[in-house]
């Protein structure tokens, strides 16, 4: 079931990137924006991880790759991008890289609403509808973990 269009654009004026990834994704200069975020993402940059993963979900110069879209979504999103957890919530909700994950999907979505992504609100609060109180209880469980595990905000 599709919860919410996944919204992979990069709204990444949020913040203020200086770094060429982004640039070239910018410009959709795809297949050099791929090897050098690539590059930049296997060092940890979490904004060119984020950008390798949308251009895997996209097909932005390689093949789309859900799984490893959302391999580097969600490293991304373990260093606290909150575009990232918001869409690894997504995926996960539609099972989109992985088999479909409701209460993992919740925790990552309620996160990322926690940290301040607008979108990640309304999703959280239509899932939350979909959950039953003891998938909700984990959810908490999860996020706690999570948040512990990665020192998320």
């Amino acid at each position: 079931m599709r919860y919410i269009t996944i919204i992979l654009l990069l709204m990444l004026s949020q913040t203020v990137l200086a770094n060429k990834c982004v640039d070239l994704m910018q410009k959709e200069e795809f297949y050099e924006a791929s090897d050098v975020c690539s590059s930049m993402a296997k060092k940890g940059d979490r904004n060119a991880q984020f950008a390798l993963g949308v251009m895997y979900y996209q097909g932005s110069g390689m093949m789309s790759d859900f799984g490893q879209a959302q391999k580097w979504i969600r490293k991304a999103a373990e260093q606290n991008h909150k575009q990232g957890q918001y869409n690894l919530g997504i995926m996960l909700a539609n099972g989109q890289g992985s088999p479909a994950d409701l209460v993992e999907a919740y925790a990552w979505l309620k996160i990322s609403a926690e940290n301040g992504y607008s979108a990640a609100a309304d999703s959280v609060k239509q899932l939350s509808e979909e959950l039953s109180s003891g998938e909700k209880k984990a959810a908490e469980k999860r996020i706690n973990s999570l948040k512990k595990e990665f020192k998320l905000n």
